[in-house]
Protein backbone atom coordinates (compact mmCIF):
# COMPACT_ATOMS: atom_id res chain seq x y z
CA UNK A 1 0.00 0.00 0.00
CA UNK A 2 1.37 3.42 -1.15
CA UNK A 3 1.55 5.75 1.86
CA UNK A 4 0.51 9.44 1.33
CA UNK A 5 2.86 11.79 0.25
CA UNK A 6 3.75 14.97 2.04
CA UNK A 7 3.39 18.12 1.18
CA UNK A 8 6.34 20.76 1.71
CA UNK A 9 4.74 23.49 4.35
CA UNK A 10 5.78 26.82 3.98
CA UNK A 11 6.94 29.19 6.00
CA UNK A 12 4.53 30.64 8.95
CA UNK A 13 2.96 26.97 8.77
CA UNK A 14 4.38 25.37 11.53
CA UNK A 15 3.20 28.09 13.89
CA UNK A 16 -0.53 27.25 12.67
CA UNK A 17 0.00 24.11 13.46
CA UNK A 18 0.91 24.05 16.40
CA UNK A 19 -2.06 26.43 17.01
CA UNK A 20 -4.50 23.65 15.43
CA UNK A 21 -2.91 21.21 17.75
CA UNK A 22 -3.98 23.23 20.78
CA UNK A 23 -6.85 24.04 19.77
CA UNK A 24 -7.61 20.08 19.00
CA UNK A 25 -6.33 19.01 22.54
CA UNK A 26 -8.51 21.80 24.28
CA UNK A 27 -11.72 20.40 22.59
CA UNK A 28 -10.88 16.65 23.49
CA UNK A 29 -10.44 17.69 27.07
CA UNK A 30 -13.56 19.67 27.05
CA UNK A 31 -15.33 16.63 25.42
CA UNK A 32 -13.58 14.04 27.68
CA UNK A 33 -14.97 16.12 30.86
CA UNK A 34 -18.71 15.82 29.54
CA UNK A 35 -18.50 12.56 28.94
CA UNK A 36 -17.22 12.18 32.59
CA UNK A 37 -19.88 14.46 34.51
CA UNK A 38 -22.58 12.49 32.34
CA UNK A 39 -22.11 9.07 32.99
CA UNK A 40 -21.05 10.26 37.08
CA UNK A 41 -24.26 11.82 36.92
CA UNK A 42 -25.83 8.77 35.64
CA UNK A 43 -24.39 6.69 38.57
CA UNK A 44 -25.40 9.10 41.03
CA UNK A 45 -28.75 10.00 40.09
CA UNK A 46 -30.12 7.73 41.35
CA UNK A 47 -28.28 6.74 44.77
CA UNK A 48 -28.49 8.55 47.80
CA UNK A 49 -25.48 10.79 49.22
CA UNK A 50 -23.60 7.38 50.53
CA UNK A 51 -24.18 5.82 47.48
CA UNK A 52 -27.99 3.77 48.75
CA UNK A 53 -30.19 2.78 46.16
CA UNK A 54 -33.87 3.76 47.13
CA UNK A 55 -36.61 2.40 44.69
CA UNK A 56 -40.14 1.92 44.71
CA UNK A 57 -42.18 0.20 42.04
CA UNK A 58 -44.78 1.89 40.04
CA UNK A 59 -47.03 -0.74 38.87
CA UNK A 60 -49.82 -0.57 36.08
CA UNK A 61 -51.94 -1.35 38.82
CA UNK A 62 -51.54 2.05 40.66
CA UNK A 63 -51.52 4.53 37.82
CA UNK A 64 -55.72 5.02 38.16
CA UNK A 65 -54.49 5.79 42.46
CA UNK A 66 -51.64 8.28 40.88
CA UNK A 67 -54.29 10.05 38.46
CA UNK A 68 -51.76 8.92 35.06
CA UNK A 69 -55.26 7.27 33.62
CA UNK A 70 -56.66 8.82 30.76
CA UNK A 71 -55.74 12.02 31.41
CA UNK A 72 -54.71 15.23 29.10
CA UNK A 73 -51.46 15.92 28.49
CA UNK A 74 -51.30 18.17 31.32
CA UNK A 75 -53.23 16.29 33.88
CA UNK A 76 -50.64 13.79 33.83
CA UNK A 77 -47.73 15.80 33.82
CA UNK A 78 -48.88 17.51 37.14
CA UNK A 79 -50.00 14.31 38.38
CA UNK A 80 -46.59 12.63 37.46
CA UNK A 81 -45.28 15.91 39.03
CA UNK A 82 -47.00 15.13 42.50
CA UNK A 83 -45.65 11.47 42.49
CA UNK A 84 -42.04 12.71 42.08
CA UNK A 85 -42.80 15.25 44.55
CA UNK A 86 -44.06 12.46 47.40
CA UNK A 87 -41.19 10.13 46.40
CA UNK A 88 -38.45 12.30 46.64
CA UNK A 89 -39.50 13.40 50.29
CA UNK A 90 -39.51 9.88 50.96
CA UNK A 91 -36.05 9.92 50.50
CA UNK A 92 -36.74 7.90 47.02
CA UNK A 93 -34.45 8.13 44.16
CA UNK A 94 -34.92 5.25 41.99
CA UNK A 95 -38.29 4.46 39.90
CA UNK A 96 -39.06 1.19 38.84
CA UNK A 97 -41.74 2.11 36.27
CA UNK A 98 -43.93 -0.50 34.56
CA UNK A 99 -43.46 -0.05 30.75
CA UNK A 100 -44.51 -3.53 29.31
CA UNK A 101 -47.18 -4.91 32.16
CA UNK A 102 -49.14 -6.82 29.35
CA UNK A 103 -47.25 -7.45 25.96
CA UNK A 104 -48.12 -3.29 26.02
CA UNK A 105 -46.16 -0.24 26.02
CA UNK A 106 -46.18 3.14 28.29
CA UNK A 107 -45.02 4.85 25.52
CA UNK A 108 -45.65 5.21 21.96
CA UNK A 109 -44.54 2.08 19.81
CA UNK A 110 -44.32 0.67 16.37
CA UNK A 111 -44.52 -2.67 17.79
CA UNK A 112 -47.16 -2.67 20.73
CA UNK A 113 -50.34 -0.67 21.72
CA UNK A 114 -50.66 1.95 24.65
CA UNK A 115 -50.84 -0.05 27.99
CA UNK A 116 -54.76 -0.19 28.90
CA UNK A 117 -53.91 1.02 32.32
CA UNK A 118 -52.99 4.51 31.20
CA UNK A 119 -55.39 5.09 28.15
CA UNK A 120 -58.33 3.02 26.69
CA UNK A 121 -59.64 5.93 24.85
CA UNK A 122 -60.66 5.36 20.55
CA UNK A 123 -58.81 8.47 19.93
CA UNK A 124 -54.61 7.51 19.80
CA UNK A 125 -53.21 9.37 23.30
CA UNK A 126 -51.86 12.50 22.37
CA UNK A 127 -48.75 12.07 24.48
CA UNK A 128 -45.65 10.06 25.64
CA UNK A 129 -46.01 8.95 29.45
CA UNK A 130 -42.49 7.46 29.05
CA UNK A 131 -40.96 10.42 28.23
CA UNK A 132 -42.59 12.77 30.36
CA UNK A 133 -41.80 10.16 33.52
CA UNK A 134 -37.97 9.94 32.40
CA UNK A 135 -37.87 13.82 32.12
CA UNK A 136 -39.47 14.42 35.49
CA UNK A 137 -37.45 11.39 37.10
CA UNK A 138 -34.27 13.28 36.05
CA UNK A 139 -35.36 16.54 36.75
CA UNK A 140 -35.36 15.61 40.19
CA UNK A 141 -32.35 13.81 40.11
CA UNK A 142 -33.95 10.48 40.47
CA UNK A 143 -32.85 7.34 38.22
CA UNK A 144 -35.66 5.84 36.15
CA UNK A 145 -35.90 1.99 35.00
CA UNK A 146 -38.19 0.95 32.38
CA UNK A 147 -39.64 -2.25 34.14
CA UNK A 148 -40.68 -4.91 32.16
CA UNK A 149 -43.00 -7.94 32.36
CA UNK A 150 -40.81 -10.60 30.06
CA UNK A 151 -43.37 -13.34 28.95
CA UNK A 152 -46.45 -12.24 30.59
CA UNK A 153 -49.49 -12.34 27.58
CA UNK A 154 -52.64 -9.92 26.81
CA UNK A 155 -54.24 -11.04 29.46
CA UNK A 156 -53.30 -12.92 33.01
CA UNK A 157 -55.71 -15.73 31.80
CA UNK A 158 -53.77 -16.85 28.74
CA UNK A 159 -50.21 -18.76 28.19
CA UNK A 160 -47.00 -17.04 28.55
CA UNK A 161 -45.17 -16.41 25.39
CA UNK A 162 -42.69 -19.62 25.09
CA UNK A 163 -39.24 -18.68 26.74
CA UNK A 164 -38.02 -22.05 24.86
CA UNK A 165 -39.24 -20.41 21.46
CA UNK A 166 -36.28 -17.88 19.75
CA UNK A 167 -39.44 -15.50 18.45
CA UNK A 168 -40.65 -14.89 21.94
CA UNK A 169 -36.79 -13.65 23.01
CA UNK A 170 -36.38 -11.65 19.83
CA UNK A 171 -40.11 -9.87 20.93
CA UNK A 172 -38.70 -9.49 24.32
CA UNK A 173 -35.59 -7.79 22.67
CA UNK A 174 -37.45 -5.54 20.51
CA UNK A 175 -39.38 -3.79 23.09
CA UNK A 176 -35.88 -3.38 25.01
CA UNK A 177 -34.28 -1.90 22.00
CA UNK A 178 -37.42 -0.18 21.36
CA UNK A 179 -37.33 1.69 24.83
CA UNK A 180 -33.34 2.02 24.57
CA UNK A 181 -33.07 3.38 21.28
CA UNK A 182 -35.83 6.50 22.11
CA UNK A 183 -35.91 7.40 25.80
CA UNK A 184 -33.14 8.37 27.81
CA UNK A 185 -33.73 5.15 30.74
CA UNK A 186 -31.30 4.38 33.51
CA UNK A 187 -31.92 0.68 33.03
CA UNK A 188 -33.87 -2.07 32.20
CA UNK A 189 -36.11 -4.01 35.21
CA UNK A 190 -37.83 -7.39 35.23
CA UNK A 191 -40.01 -8.97 37.88
CA UNK A 192 -40.50 -12.49 39.44
CA UNK A 193 -42.83 -13.81 36.05
CA UNK A 194 -40.95 -16.51 34.28
CA UNK A 195 -42.72 -19.86 33.92
CA UNK A 196 -45.85 -20.37 35.57
CA UNK A 197 -46.13 -22.53 38.58
CA UNK A 198 -47.91 -25.19 36.53
CA UNK A 199 -45.39 -25.90 33.86
CA UNK A 200 -44.20 -29.39 33.44
CA UNK A 201 -40.73 -28.62 31.81
CA UNK A 202 -38.08 -29.88 33.38
CA UNK A 203 -36.64 -27.48 35.85
CA UNK A 204 -33.16 -27.81 33.94
CA UNK A 205 -34.91 -26.85 30.72
CA UNK A 206 -36.69 -23.70 32.14
CA UNK A 207 -33.49 -22.37 33.54
CA UNK A 208 -31.61 -23.02 30.05
CA UNK A 209 -34.50 -21.36 28.43
CA UNK A 210 -34.62 -18.50 30.97
CA UNK A 211 -30.90 -17.66 31.05
CA UNK A 212 -30.68 -17.54 27.23
CA UNK A 213 -32.79 -14.48 27.40
CA UNK A 214 -31.81 -12.73 30.10
CA UNK A 215 -27.87 -13.13 29.19
CA UNK A 216 -29.57 -11.44 25.47
CA UNK A 217 -30.71 -8.72 27.55
CA UNK A 218 -27.90 -8.03 29.38
CA UNK A 219 -25.74 -7.81 26.18
CA UNK A 220 -28.16 -5.67 24.13
CA UNK A 221 -28.27 -3.32 26.72
CA UNK A 222 -24.59 -3.01 27.04
CA UNK A 223 -24.57 -2.49 23.36
CA UNK A 224 -26.38 1.19 24.15
CA UNK A 225 -24.55 2.23 27.14
CA UNK A 226 -21.99 0.12 29.81
CA UNK A 227 -23.85 2.60 32.36
CA UNK A 228 -27.17 1.85 31.44
CA UNK A 229 -28.38 -1.03 34.16
CA UNK A 230 -29.98 -4.44 33.93
CA UNK A 231 -31.90 -6.07 36.80
CA UNK A 232 -34.47 -8.48 37.58
CA UNK A 233 -36.73 -8.78 41.01
CA UNK A 234 -37.39 -12.17 41.53
CA UNK A 235 -39.48 -14.13 44.29
CA UNK A 236 -37.59 -14.27 47.37
CA UNK A 237 -38.00 -17.70 47.64
CA UNK A 238 -35.12 -19.31 46.27
CA UNK A 239 -36.29 -22.11 45.95
CA UNK A 240 -39.92 -21.43 44.19
CA UNK A 241 -37.27 -19.03 41.73
CA UNK A 242 -35.25 -22.44 40.63
CA UNK A 243 -38.98 -23.78 40.08
CA UNK A 244 -40.26 -21.24 37.57
CA UNK A 245 -36.82 -21.03 36.02
CA UNK A 246 -35.34 -17.64 37.44
CA UNK A 247 -31.73 -19.41 37.94
CA UNK A 248 -30.65 -16.93 40.47
CA UNK A 249 -27.45 -18.87 41.59
CA UNK A 250 -26.23 -18.67 37.96
CA UNK A 251 -27.21 -14.77 37.78
CA UNK A 252 -25.54 -14.18 40.68
CA UNK A 253 -22.38 -16.16 40.56
CA UNK A 254 -21.62 -16.28 36.99
CA UNK A 255 -20.92 -12.42 34.56
CA UNK A 256 -22.97 -11.06 32.14
CA UNK A 257 -26.31 -11.89 33.36
CA UNK A 258 -27.17 -8.97 35.81
CA UNK A 259 -26.16 -5.66 37.16
CA UNK A 260 -28.27 -5.86 40.28
CA UNK A 261 -30.87 -8.30 41.90
CA UNK A 262 -33.98 -7.40 44.09
CA UNK A 263 -35.43 -10.26 45.49
CA UNK A 264 -39.00 -9.83 47.32
CA UNK A 265 -38.53 -10.67 50.71
CA UNK A 266 -41.75 -9.37 51.34
CA UNK A 267 -42.39 -11.07 55.21
CA UNK A 268 -41.56 -9.90 59.01
CA UNK A 269 -39.18 -12.27 61.34
CA UNK A 270 -42.66 -13.04 62.73
CA UNK A 271 -43.64 -14.83 60.06
CA UNK A 272 -45.16 -18.44 60.91
CA UNK A 273 -42.70 -20.86 58.63
CA UNK A 274 -41.82 -23.61 59.98
CA UNK A 275 -38.45 -23.58 58.06
CA UNK A 276 -37.36 -20.37 59.00
CA UNK A 277 -36.93 -19.09 62.83
CA UNK A 278 -36.82 -15.68 61.61
CA UNK A 279 -38.22 -15.23 58.00
CA UNK A 280 -36.89 -11.95 57.19
CA UNK A 281 -33.66 -11.90 58.96
CA UNK A 282 -32.84 -15.78 57.39
CA UNK A 283 -34.20 -15.37 53.65
CA UNK A 284 -32.24 -12.54 53.46
CA UNK A 285 -28.86 -14.17 54.70
CA UNK A 286 -29.47 -16.90 52.20
CA UNK A 287 -29.87 -14.67 49.73
CA UNK A 288 -26.35 -12.82 50.59
CA UNK A 289 -24.55 -16.25 50.33
CA UNK A 290 -25.27 -16.69 47.25
CA UNK A 291 -24.23 -13.89 45.96
CA UNK A 292 -20.48 -15.08 44.57
CA UNK A 293 -20.03 -12.60 42.64
CA UNK A 294 -20.80 -9.31 44.74
CA UNK A 295 -23.56 -8.02 42.60
CA UNK A 296 -25.80 -5.18 44.01
CA UNK A 297 -28.55 -6.58 46.29
CA UNK A 298 -31.51 -4.64 46.85
CA UNK A 299 -33.94 -6.50 48.49
CA UNK A 300 -38.21 -5.70 47.80
CA UNK A 301 -40.08 -4.52 51.11
CA UNK A 302 -43.31 -5.16 51.14
CA UNK A 303 -44.96 -1.64 52.06
CA UNK A 304 -48.19 -3.04 50.85
CA UNK A 305 -48.48 -5.12 53.69
CA UNK A 306 -48.15 -2.33 55.93
CA UNK A 307 -50.94 -2.39 58.54
CA UNK A 308 -52.39 -5.61 57.28
CA UNK A 309 -53.42 -8.62 59.19
CA UNK A 310 -52.42 -11.61 58.84
CA UNK A 311 -52.07 -15.23 60.42
CA UNK A 312 -49.43 -16.32 58.74
CA UNK A 313 -47.49 -13.14 59.41
CA UNK A 314 -48.72 -11.03 62.41
CA UNK A 315 -45.87 -9.12 62.91
CA UNK A 316 -46.88 -6.47 60.02
CA UNK A 317 -50.21 -5.87 62.77
CA UNK A 318 -48.13 -6.10 65.95
CA UNK A 319 -45.84 -3.20 64.76
CA UNK A 320 -45.21 -0.44 62.95
CA UNK A 321 -42.09 -0.10 62.36
CA UNK A 322 -41.09 -3.46 60.68
CA UNK A 323 -39.56 -1.22 57.28
CA UNK A 324 -37.30 0.65 59.63
CA UNK A 325 -36.08 -2.56 61.48
CA UNK A 326 -35.42 -4.05 58.04
CA UNK A 327 -33.67 -1.03 56.92
CA UNK A 328 -31.78 -0.87 59.86
CA UNK A 329 -30.83 -5.13 58.93
CA UNK A 330 -29.87 -4.25 55.20
CA UNK A 331 -27.26 -1.53 56.29
CA UNK A 332 -25.87 -3.96 58.75
CA UNK A 333 -25.77 -6.64 56.67
CA UNK A 334 -24.04 -4.57 53.77
CA UNK A 335 -26.53 -3.84 51.10
CA UNK A 336 -26.81 -1.56 48.84
CA UNK A 337 -29.93 -0.35 48.80
CA UNK A 338 -33.73 -1.84 48.80
CA UNK A 339 -37.33 -1.20 46.62
CA UNK A 340 -40.53 -0.55 47.82
CA UNK A 341 -43.51 -2.46 46.89
CA UNK A 342 -45.43 0.06 46.00
CA UNK A 343 -46.27 3.78 45.03
CA UNK A 344 -49.88 3.64 45.37
CA UNK A 345 -48.91 2.34 49.68
CA UNK A 346 -47.58 6.00 49.45
CA UNK A 347 -50.88 7.81 50.34
CA UNK A 348 -52.65 4.81 52.13
CA UNK A 349 -53.52 5.43 55.81
CA UNK A 350 -52.86 1.82 56.79
CA UNK A 351 -48.82 2.74 55.96
CA UNK A 352 -48.85 5.50 57.42
CA UNK A 353 -46.94 4.67 60.73
CA UNK A 354 -45.03 2.50 58.67
CA UNK A 355 -43.56 5.19 56.57
CA UNK A 356 -43.03 7.63 59.38
CA UNK A 357 -40.64 5.31 61.24
CA UNK A 358 -39.00 4.12 57.49
CA UNK A 359 -38.23 7.93 56.90
CA UNK A 360 -36.80 8.12 60.68
CA UNK A 361 -34.61 5.25 59.89
CA UNK A 362 -33.40 6.58 56.19
CA UNK A 363 -32.24 9.64 57.92
CA UNK A 364 -29.57 7.85 60.26
CA UNK A 365 -27.43 6.82 57.38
Amino acid sequence: MKKKRRRRKRKGSYQKERILRWVMAAVLIFLAAVITVTVFYRNQAGKGEDGEVRAVWLAYVDFKELGLYNKSQQDFTENAEAFFEEAKALSVNTVYFHTRAFRDAAYRSDRFSMSRYLWDRDEEIPYDPLEIMVKLAHKNKMELHAWLNPYRNYELKQPILDPSSESSTEEILACVREILEGYDVDGIHFDDYFYPEDSDVPDSEKASNVNKMVKAVYRTVKEYGEDIQFGVSPAGNISYCQSIGADVKTWMSEEGYLDYIVPQIYWTDEHSASWREKMFTDTLDEWISLNKRDIPLYPGLALYRAGEKSDDDPGWSKRQDNLARQLARLREKGCGGYALFSAGDFSRSGAAEELKNYQRQVREE
